[in-house]
């Protein structure tokens, strides 16, 4: 069964652009975009905007994304989430190492 992901409606020139951004990262030899910066680009498509607001990826390090999130409950839902986030983010972005999502509540600095 292939996950759910949220998709929203987007011009041609987005798709355009969707289509290039991992074959610059692919085979940039210094790439133009790391992995994080990949991975948030794709987060309001991965997950919907109303949990992107809540959450931010903050550090793609090796097979481990840790992303934060605003308050307990989003914390509980994106945690249960996590196999099919994981799953979409393989999906769209073919290269990604992430293996795993951990999930933590973001400091109130």
């Amino acid at each position: 069964m292939q996950p759910h992901c949220y998709k929203m409606a987007v011009s041609s020139r987005m798709e355009q652009a969707k289509s290039i951004l991992p074959r610059l990262f692919q085979h940039a030899s210094a790439p133009v975009l790391d992995e994080l910066d990949l991975i948030k680009g794709y987060w309001p498509e991965t997950v919907g905007p109303l949990l992107a607001e809540h959450s931010s990826p903050v550090i793609a390090s090796k097979a481990r994304l840790v992303v934060e999130v605003d308050s307990a409950p989003y914390l509980e839902l994106l945690s249960q989430m996590s196999p099919q986030i994981v799953s979409c983010l393989r999906a769209e972005l073919r290269n990604t190492t992430v293996r795993s999502i951990e999930f933590r509540l973001a400091r109130g600095d």
